[in-house]
């Protein structure tokens, strides 16, 4: 007895024991585990006695110790539990429609935003990543010196692809990829398509669904096969197959009959394309160049590997390729060929040049993914503050269901449980509004087609499905863990308040506010932004007049003498570019230095024909040959950059000759508002060709000769791409995009506001069911209205003064760099945004206070006071 109270086992195979055995077995194994040492310590003594225990340890450590696996009965209980879990859930959904439609609805347009977000970063990301080949396709590639160091580029010599299947064994298909941009023209309309010349292997190595024809038509090199948009724009109605059109590449046409139409790709193909023609048939194909030419011409050049084929076994044939390469075109070697996998050019896109893919879009991305965490996170918000609500109606239940044995751990797993629910439905409903209202918007706006297809598309099952445990444990996890709390005794004796001045509940509707703050000063900014450069004036006149291109030189005089002799044409001036589109930079010497300057080269009769606004000095004479070879004008800006003032006695240098400035200006946008107005000089250039061409109409008369205009065109340049526009018309495009922007905005900022309104009641209702009988008492004690109003609006009063400053300060700092980033001219953030956003969310604390203290002026106290 002595030495057992002196003795004891070692401590950490002992805590080993507690750690692995089964703690319904615990007590039994441990007991024989002491007696066992106890009985060798009395007849070896203590070493022996720890050296045995570790024995005896180790030796109960086996699987019938170990599991926890439990009855059948425990598993049926468990099964029944859950299943009950979701019963009282869904009663107490039913039960509390108003707080349930509330919480789904403001979860469902969370999901919904994210779901636009979600599939416009998907098409970027995982494009063509639906293709059942793209394990084994891979695109050629081949590293050279660059200027700054080794460069791998995507476009390999196009001979190479002969030599594929010579050099490179177990290539089961290969294929050159050109793309091109022809001229397509059909019924004496002309449209500017992206193509892609490819070999027939093409189709075998890529899956598309088919609309009409078959996919092997391109096996005949006069058969073409079209999108699905371009048939609808082409044909309409009537079936494509069979039907004839032309396309022009470098002035040749080549007639083809439509073979096939694919089904809609739904922007989830690697490559951009209208329509898909045969190599062959490209004029490339039958000129007569030398052998070092047409190792030179480069393009991609992609194979299909048998399946498991190891691409390590390529490298003795790739760098035959590279030896033959570098034997006959010396002049541009290549280091080594390598192979990239299909599914890895979208992520290599920095790492290519000349690769399939170029730009990524980032900017956008960043855009919509953070509106769609915005809404998000005040869905979530206000979601939580409701749960609590809802939780305050049901403390008798919490404190019965402890009162009986219930863990915490098991009403955390049924508030869960029930909220699963809620998000389940949500889901479901964002997914039918992003379906049916988001996307059709979203894709009207930015030009694209995106779809929800949960038949073909397996990512998006794996974004819902995270998207539900996401918002299930981040919405859900505070109010389960913050309820199941809650001691019985103070529930079931009546002491234990919910929300009463909840810290946390008033820091997230801060945050919500705050949000929305943001969300309203970057809509009402935008939309003062558009305003103001929808109604800028531009510099010049664009009324009354129509640009048209030229695209070859023999066409300009002809082109020029039809359009003078149309009746509502009263003047014609050509220019190398044209005000509303790029103009070509250039480099000017003056007073020894060098300058970085738009030039615009033109007849001397355009700015004229602009009504360009005159500064200083005097526009062009046409009459005077020093004019139209030694004179230029100027705009403001160009005399403030160089510090000048006009007249100026030095003469300016470009392209090594002199010119005399005489006339300034004023500035005018050359280009969209997205862009500050550069330093510009206009020279009136003798030439006798130019690629566009001005119209000065009669007035009124422009937008009804546009129609004439063209016929004339198509009748000098039969095989041209008519590319004729309104002056007016020049920034149609920036504007679209800009108002898309402005509409999404605005959007969010109302979607933002709408879920602080239902954070806030929710709150307010929460407070106001805690203290329902306070107020009851202050009515019955003679308490007037303003007492109650106040005690009510007091704290959302200071919860909103507060949102005012942070969202008043952080809309400053992030909506003004967003504005700078957009645009060279904007409204910026000032006091009419930032106090419309403050009024806005005031009207929305009172009117939801004050439907709360309606229905406390309606209550009977008796009534309540009587239940209470």
């Amino acid at each position: 007895m002595d030495s057992k109270c002196k003795h004891f086992p070692p401590k950490w195979p002992d805590r080993f024991l507690e750690f692995y055995c089964n703690p319904s077995r615990l007590e039994q194994i441990q007991g024989d585990a002491y007696e066992l040492f106890y009985m060798d310590l009395e007849e070896r003594g203590l070493a022996y006695a720890r050296v045995r225990f570790l024995i005896h340890v180790l030796s109960f450590f086996r699987w019938s110790n170990i599991k926890r696996t439990k009855s059948t009965y425990q598993t049926f209980s468990h099964g029944a539990m859950l299943k009950n879990y979701f019963k009282i859930g869904w009663r107490n959904l039913i039960k509390q429609k108003g707080t349930t439609f509330i919480s789904v609805f403001g979860l469902a347009c969370a999901v919904g935003c994210c779901m636009v977000a979600y599939l416009f970063i998907a098409q970027i990301w995982f494009k063509g990543l639906n293709q059942p080949n793209k394990d084994e396709i891979y695109q050629l590639t081949y590293t050279a010196e660059g200027e700054n160091g080794l460069v791998t580029y995507g476009a390999v010599a196009e001979p190479i692809s002969e030599l594929i299947p010579e050099k490179l064994n177990r290539v089961q298909n290969h294929t050159r990829v050109l793309r091109e941009f022809p001229i397509l023209i059909h019924k004496n309309e002309s449209y500017q398509q992206r193509s892609i010349y490819i070999d027939p292997a093409f189709m075998e190595m890529f899956t598309y669904r088919m609309d009409y024809g078959f996919a092997g038509a391109l096996r005949d090199q006069d058969q073409v096969i079209l999108t699905h948009e371009l048939s609808e724009k082409l044909f309409g109605d009537i079936h494509p197959i069979g039907q004839e059109l032309a396309l022009v590449v470098d002035g040749e046409e080549k007639l083809y009959k439509v073979g096939g139409v694919l089904a809609d790709l739904n922007d989830m193909d690697m490559f951009n394309f209208d329509l898909l023609v045969n190599f062959e048939s490209h004029p490339y194909s039958t000129l007569d160049i030398t052998l070092e030419e047409e190792w030179n011409s480069e393009l991609w050049t992609f194979i299909q590997l048998e399946k498991g084929q190891d691409i390590s076994e390529f490298n003795a044939g790739l760098q035959a390729l590279t030896n033959i390469q570098n034997q006959i075109n010396p002049d541009k070697p290549y280091l080594n060929m390598g192979l990239v996998a299909y599914s890895d050019l979208v992520y290599k896109v920095d790492e290519i040049e000349n690769g399939v893919r170029d730009f990524l879009g980032l900017g956008p991305q960043i855009l919509l993914g953070s509106i769609g965490l915005f809404i998000l996170i005040l869905a979530v918000f206000n979601y939580i503050n409701i749960s609590v609500l809802m939780a305050s109606k049901r403390l008798k239940e919490i404190g019965v269901r402890k009162v009986i044995g219930s863990r915490r751990s098991q009403l955390v797993f049924q508030f869960l449980s029930e909220n699963l629910m809620v998000c389940f439905f949500a889901l479901f409903l964002g997914c039918l509004l992003a379906g049916f209202i988001f996307l059709p918007g979203f894709n009207e706006i930015a030009s694209k087609n995106l779809k929800i297809d949960l038949l073909r598309d397996a990512n998006i099952w794996v974004f819902l499905g995270g998207m539900l445990l996401f918002i299930t444990l981040i919405s859900g996890l505070y109010p389960a863990i913050y309820v199941s709390s809650f001691k019985p005794i103070n529930i079931l004796k009546g002491s234990q308040k919910i929300g009463n001045k909840s810290i946390l509940t008033s820091i997230l509707l801060t945050f919500q506010f705050t949000l929305a703050i943001i969300g309203i000063v970057a809509g009402i900014a935008f939309v003062q932004t558009n305003y103001i450069n929808e109604n800028r004036d531009w510099g010049y006149s664009s009324a009354d007049k129509i640009i048209v291109n030229v695209p070859n030189q023999e066409d300009y005089l002809p082109l020029k003498n039809k359009l003078l002799a149309l009746a509502t044409v009263n003047e014609v001036s050509g220019s190398q570019d044209y005000v509303g589109n790029w103009i070509r930079e250039e480099v000017l010497e003056f007073d020894d230095q060098e300058y970085e300057i738009s030039l615009l080269n033109a007849e001397a009769n355009y700015p004229d024909i602009l009504d360009l606004k005159l500064k200083e000095g005097r526009m062009f004479n046409p009459e005077l040959i020093s004019d139209t070879q030694e004179s230029v004008l100027v705009n403001q800006t160009f005399l403030d950059r160089l510090g000048l003032t006009f007249p100026l006695d030095e003469k300016i240098t470009l392209d090594s000759a002199n010119y005399s400035v005489v006339g300034v200006v004023e500035d005018f946008h050359t280009i969209f508002f997205q862009e500050a107005i550069d330093p510009m000089v206009i020279r009136a250039s003798p030439d006798t060709t130019f690629n566009y061409l001005t119209l000065l109409m009669s007035s009124g008369t422009a937008e009804s000769s546009l129609n004439a205009v063209k016929k004339i065109w198509h009748e000098t340049i039969p095989k041209g791409l008519f590319q004729g526009k309104l002056q007016t018309e020049v920034f149609d495009r920036e504007f679209s995009d800009v108002q898309g922007v402005r509409n999404i905005l605005l959007f969010s900022a109302i979607l933002a506001v709408i879920l602080a309104a239902l954070g806030l009641f929710g709150l307010v209702s929460l407070n106001m069911n805690s203290h329902i009988k306070d107020y009851c008492v202050r009515k019955v004690f003679g308490a007037n209205l303003s007492d109650i109003s106040m005690k009510l609006f007091r704290r959302y009063l200071l919860i909103w003064g507060i949102a005012g400053i942070l969202g008043g300060a952080f809309s400053i700092l992030i909506i003004s760099s967003f504005l700078d980033s957009f645009f060279a001219f904007h409204s910026g953030v000032g006091v009419f945004p930032i106090g419309s956003g403050l009024v806005i969310l005031l009207l929305v604390v009172a009117v939801t206070v004050g439907s709360q203290i309606w229905k406390i002026l309606k209550a009977n106290p008796a009534v309540i006071l009587k239940s209470e």
